[in-house]
């Protein structure tokens, strides 16, 4: 009797899971987005400059520690200091304009 049972619940199961599985996808599909806001449209404006200005300092400074692994010496630790010093002061500039953007955002 238990086997039955199981057996049938199982087959029930797997018979109308389909269904419900197109259900629920058809539900997802026609629910609408809230608009933003104008301060949540503000800062997620200053959050993507921000990160576009990171990868840039990043692929900036990628570049020139290539450059620099061509050079030897003296010239190798000069162009390691400048592209290191041409990062941090890429993403410090980047940080400061995040910050005056976000607190120039509508509220």
């Amino acid at each position: 009797m238990k086997r039955i049972l199981t057996t049938t619940a199982l087959s029930l199961t797997l018979a109308f899971a389909p269904l419900a599985l197109a259900s629920q996808s058809a539900m997802a599909k026609t629910k609408t987005q809230k608009p933003m806001s104008a301060h949540a449209t503000a800062v997620k404006k200053c959050n993507d400059d921000y990160r576009e200005a990171a990868k840039k300092a990043n692929d900036d400074y990628a570049a020139a520690v290539k450059d620099a692994k061509t050079k030897k010496g003296k010239e190798h630790s000069e162009a390691m200091r400048a592209a290191s010093k041409a990062k941090s002061d890429a993403l410090a500039a980047a940080r400061t304009a995040k910050t005056d953007c976000t607190k120039t955002a509508p509220k």
